[in-house]
C-alpha cells in the first residue's frame, strides 16, 4: 500500500507552484512550473517591455504508480485545475538581454479526490480512500535570466536562468494532498534554440532542448499523514533534474503558428520523514516522469499570442499518471 497518500502529487506540484516555465514570449509553464519552460521560451524578446502570461492546466489521473511495481487500482481519481499570472518585465544587461519574472499561481481539486486500493480480491469489488485536500494560492516563485548568446542571423540562442521558491501559499499539513510543499526551492536552468530547416520569416523547423537542477530545503513543520492522527515530522527531498527538446515547426509565418512535439523527462527528488525520535521513512515518492507533448501556438495579433498543450505521461515512478490539458495566453505591452 502506498506509506503517505498525502505526497502523491508532490512532484508534479512542486513542477506547477514553482514555474509554469521561463524565459520569452514566442516563447512563452508545468508550467510550473522550479520552471516548465515550453517550446519559444529560449528565442530572446525585445529589450524594455513586459510580457503578462495566464496559464489555466487541467490535469487528470486515473493511477498512481508506486517507486517500483505495478500501479494502484483504476478507480484513482485525482483531477486539479491550476491557474496562474505570470509577469516578465526584459532589459539589457552588460550588452546582453536579460530580465526578471515572477509568477503567482492558484491551485483547486476538481470533483472528489480518490486513492484506489490495490490488489483487492475481486468479490471485494473496487476499494477506494477519500483524500482531504487543500486549495488556494501555493509557492510563488520568482527568477532572473540572461541570454549569454543571441546570434539572430543563424536563429542560436542560449538563456540560462536561476529560480527560487519561497515557502508561502496554502498549507495544510494534515491534508492527505497539500500543493504546498512548504520548503525552500531554488533552480538552475539552461536552453538552447537553433535553426535545423528553412528561414525566420518562412517555414521552419528548429530545435530547442533544456535542462534543469532542483535543489530542496526542508519542511520541518510537515507529518506523516495516515490511517491514525498526523505525526510531526521533517520532509526532506533530495536533488532532482529535468530535461525537454522540443521540435517547434513554423506551418504558417503569417501569425507564426508552430506545431511542437516534445519530450520531457525528470529524475531524482526522492521524499524522506524523519521523526523526532529519528526513525526516518521513505515517503515513497520521486520526480521520475517520462512524458509525451504536443503544443500548437499562434498570434491573434502583434500583441497577443495563444497556446494550447496537451500533454500524455508515458512513465511515472511514485506519482500520479498524468493527462494534461493547458491554455497559456500571452500579451506584449
Amino acid at each position: 500500500m502506498y506509506k503517505n497518500p498525502r505526497k502523491i502529487l508532490a512532484a508534479a506540484a512542486l513542477a506547477l507552484a514553482c514555474g509554469l516555465s521561463s524565459l520569452s514570449l514566442d516563447a512563452a509553464p508545468a508550467n510550473a512550473l522550479t520552471s516548465d519552460p515550453l517550446p519559444g521560451e529560449a528565442v530572446p524578446p525585445p529589450a524594455n517591455i513586459n510580457i503578462l502570461f495566464y496559464y489555466n492546466l487541467f490535469t487528470n489521473a486515473g493511477v498512481l504508480e508506486p517507486v517500483r511495481g505495478d500501479g494502484y487500482a483504476r478507480d484513482t481519481h485525482i483531477s486539479l485545475d491550476l491557474q496562474g499570472l505570470r509577469y516578465i518585465r526584459t532589459f539589457n544587461a552588460g550588452g546582453m538581454l536579460g530580465g526578471v519574472q515572477a509568477i503567482l499561481p492558484y491551485i483547486g481539486a476538481v470533483g472528489h479526490q480518490v486513492l484506489g486500493v490495490p490488489h483487492l480480491p475481486p468479490t471485494y469489488g473496487p476499494g477506494r480512500i477519500n483524500l482531504s485536500h487543500s486549495a488556494g494560492f501555493i509557492q510563488p516563485a520568482f527568477s532572473a535570466f540572461i541570454f549569454p548568446i543571441s546570434r539572430p542571423a543563424s536563429d542560436t540562442y542560449l538563456v540560462t536562468a536561476f529560480w527560487v521558491c519561497p515557502p508561502i501559499g496554502s498549507y495544510d499539513k494534515n491534508a492527505n494532498i497539500s500543493f504546498t510543499q512548504n520548503l525552500w526551492t531554488g533552480e538552475i536552468e539552461v536552453g538552447a534554440h537553433q535553426l535545423l530547416l528553412g528561414n525566420k520569416t518562412g517555414r521552419n523547423l528548429a530545435v530547442e532542448a533544456w535542462g534543469e537542477g532542483l535543489f530542496y530545503g526542508s519542511n520541518g513543520d510537515s507529518a506523516l499523514v495516515g490511517a491514525g492522527a498526523p505525526i510531526p515530522a521533517r520532509l526532506s527531498e533530495q536533488p532532482s533534474g529535468q530535461v525537454r527538446l522540443y521540435l517547434p515547426y513554423q506551418f504558417f509565418p503569417a501569425s507564426l503558428a508552430t506545431f511542437s512535439p516534445g519530450f520531457y523527462q525528470s529524475f531524482g527528488g526522492k521524499e524522506t520523514y524523519s521523526l523526532a525520535n529519528g526513525a526516518k521513512y521513505d515517503a515513497g515518492t520521486r520526480t521520475e516522469e517520462t512524458q509525451l507533448r504536443f503544443i500548437l501556438s499562434t498570434y491573434l495579433s502583434p500583441h497577443w499570442q495563444i497556446m494550447l498543450n496537451g500533454e500524455y505521461d508515458l512513465v511515472t515512478h511514485g506519482g500520479p499518471l498524468n493527462r494534461n490539458v493547458e491554455l497559456r495566453v500571452a500579451t506584449i505591452f
